[in-house]
């Protein structure tokens, strides 16, 4: 019997183990190439009808959600917040859930899903933030808060928090149709949720983006 060559076994062992990790990035490169990835993309200033067109001629973009905006203060006991709100699609929009209501009842009362991160932003009369422990107490009680929202033509509403958001964790967000309804007159459409398909795109879209002065989040 011969001599088993050690050496060629060991040869081919690597090559086969060298096939096999080729093999594997190709078809994580393909699956990357084959997903889709999404992205908030904001503007300082209200997009127009033109920049919308050019933003769905973003190489790979499969839809782009545009969001309407309003700058508003939002008033809850002793304290307040100046901060946006986002009308937005609820099925249409990614929204990832802390705590929500099993049912939303829209009506006269507006209801606002708020991130967590907002409530740390809140400030009182002498500019100071709520403690740890406040904080934890509203989002434990959140169905009970009471609210006031003004806009900036000084029209004030009330609110409700129906919902607590993981992502977007520092943004108010409310039912689009009860937004146009209460602020159709003053919101804006300054950005929106985009979907590209494929890694390489997603990446030169957020490039593109950035390079024209977008803020753009991938989510």
């Amino acid at each position: 019997m011969g001599k088993r060559n050690i050496y060629k076994d060991i040869v081919v062992v690597g090559i086969l183990a060298f096939g096999v990790f080729f093999l594997a990035g190709k078809g994580k490169a393909w699956l990357q190439e084959q997903k889709t990835y999404g992205m908030m993309v904001q503007s300082g200033e209200e997009l127009t009808e033109g920049v919308r067109k050019e933003l769905q001629k973003i190489s790979g973009i499969s839809r782009f959600e545009p969001v309407d905006t309003v700058a508003l203060q939002v008033k809850m006991g002793e304290y307040t917040l100046e901060t946006e709100v986002m009308g937005v699609e609820l099925e249409a929009y990614p929204l990832k859930w802390e705590k929500a209501e099993p049912e939303i009842r829209l009506g006269n009362t507006l209801m606002l899903l708020v991130g967590k991160e907002c409530f740390g932003a809140f400030l009182d009369g002498h500019g100071y933030s709520p403690t740890k422990g406040e904080i934890e107490k509203w989002i434990k009680g959140y169905a009970q808060l009471e609210l006031t929202v003004a806009d900036q033509e000084g029209r004030s509403k009330k609110a409700k928090i129906c919902g607590i958001l993981k992502e977007p964790g520092g943004k108010m967000c409310m039912e689009k149709g009860q937004f146009q309804e209460a602020f159709g007159g003053v919101g804006q459409v300054k950005g929106g949720y985009m979907e590209v398909l494929g890694a390489q795109n997603a990446k030169k879209a957020q490039e593109l983006l950035e390079g024209a002065g977008f803020q753009v989040e991938a989510l």
